[in-house]
């Protein structure tokens, strides 16, 4: 197959190279390909349609997204949104070898700071503990949109952006890794597939009518072993899982750090049994529904005591 470069697409199309890159990041080019900071499209894509704002379709938000999301907006920081923002941020952080404690990641979240611990500090700990805060402050901003390449690379570069392996230039924040990637493992898809991998899982889930935990599971699977980028696969995964879930109205979970160990094994086992993986975030999800109840009492505290004031 013959491919063309972005300023020999937008000639044909009668558009700018700029508009065709735009198309690309988008996912809206089937095939494209993006090579060294380059795209190659192939001779039989098709211009895409110009999206009409008044075609689209009103967003249903869920109850529960809708929570966090008005807790985010009035900076809220002792409910069910500070809980999400932290726990989240520890646990998958400490999934992928960050060692600061809850404590300290809460520090980070609420004032801004780190107090000093007894053994030397990593400063991409520290940084990337605050970008996975933001990560999730985005996807509570974003959590009723449809699942696209550009929001996903819009996490991997919020994630991973101004960490010391973004300085040293051993990750590429937003950006895919090459047939050059210092990665080498077994199960991770060729860097030459995996554009149009990820395209392809993304309009096969997209066109799901019903949305259940299982489709959820599946997805971040198939995600995990395309393997888009350099670094950060499993924080991305996990912050996709929590969003769909959120999305599509199903109880949302934090996977503990302390089951790591069978959360990966449910990854590498899920073609063959669904059940190891599947057993590991239905727990989570318990955990969280205790949560939503407790932080529930929490918030009727004050309403209850003063009724009881009212009835002295």
């Amino acid at each position: 197959m013959n491919y063309f470069n972005a300023k020999e697409v937008g000639e044909m199309w009668g558009i700018s190279a700029q508009q065709v890159r735009i198309y690309c990041r988008e996912g809206r080019i089937p095939g494209a390909i993006q090579k060294d900071n380059s795209w190659l499209i192939p001779e039989s894509a098709k211009k895409p349609e110009k999206r009409n704002p008044a075609d689209a379709v009103p967003k249903t938000l869920t109850p529960l997204g809708s929570k966090l999301a008005k807790q985010k907006k009035k900076k809220s920081y002792h409910g069910l949104y500070d809980y999400v923002v932290i726990n989240s941020t520890y646990s998958s952080s400490r999934m992928a070898s960050n060692r600061l404690t809850r404590d300290q990641i809460e520090m980070i979240f609420r004032k801004g700071k780190v107090f000093v611990a007894f053994e030397p500090m990593k400063v991409s700990d520290v940084i990337e503990a605050l970008n996975h805060c933001v990560c999730v402050d985005y996807i509570l901003d974003h959590f009723s949109d449809p699942l696209t390449i550009q929001l996903i690379k819009k996490l991997h570069y919020m994630l991973m952006f101004g960490t010391v392996d973004d300085r040293k230039g051993r990750v590429k924040p937003g950006e895919y890794r090459t047939e050059k990637s210092n990665r080498r493992e077994s199960f991770a898809m060729k860097a030459e597939k995996l554009y149009a991998s990820l395209y392809a899982l993304i309009k096969e889930y997209e066109k799901k009518e019903e949305y259940a935990l299982r489709d959820i599971l599946d997805f971040h699977v198939r995600f995990e072993i395309i393997f888009p980028f350099e670094d950060g696969n499993g924080r991305i995964g996990r912050l996709i899982m929590f969003k769909e879930c959120l999305r599509h109205n199903v109880t949302p979970f934090i996977l503990d750090d302390k089951r790591r160990g069978r959360y990966l094994e449910g990854l590498q086992f899920w073609k063959r049994n669904k059940r190891v993986l599947t057993e590991v975030v239905e727990e989570s999800q318990q955990r969280f529904l205790a949560q939503i109840a407790l932080q529930s009492v929490m918030e009727r505290g004050p309403q209850i005591k003063a009724f009881e004031e009212t009835q002295e």
